[in-house]
């Protein structure tokens, strides 16, 4: 579920570098994507210590966390559409880029993380014959 809500900030963060038309609403649907993301990883971190283990060293404590979070700040300041109308063509498309990469890069460690760790432990059964009916 984090990955399904970084996929759509990944396309959203895209459309708001690349148009720099950002509405309130679009802003709002954002940092709600980002809030849903970061609170199903931090429940996984809980839940799983082995994960939480693996998505601190794979992404929270990274370079890549870094510039997911830089690009997140920019593109949620209050002033941001108009910082983007000023900038020039091959400006945007290298914040576009950089942007689709990263967030890429960090929805890929997250998912691997998740099929590797999480899953397999969520979907263990434990059954024995003494537990039968």
């Amino acid at each position: 579920m984090a990955t399904d809500a970084l996929s759509i900030e990944r396309t959203l963060g895209s459309h708001m570098l690349s148009s720099c038309d950002i509405s309130k609403h679009q802003i709002a649907e954002f940092a709600y994507l980002q809030g849903s993301s970061d609170f199903l990883l931090d429940f996984a971190k809980t839940y799983d210590d082995r994960a939480g283990r693996m998505l601190n060293q794979r992404v929270v404590n990274t370079w890549l966390q870094g510039n997911v979070t830089k690009l997140r700040q920019m593109m949620l300041e209050d002033n941001f559409g108009d910082t983007c109308k000023n900038l020039s063509q091959d400006e945007r498309t290298r914040l576009v880029v950089a942007w689709a990469d990263d967030i890429q890069i960090y929805i890929l460690a997250v998912d691997e993380i998740r099929g590797s760790y999480v899953l397999p432990y969520i979907l263990q059964v434990k059954f024995s014959y003494k537990d039968a009916p």
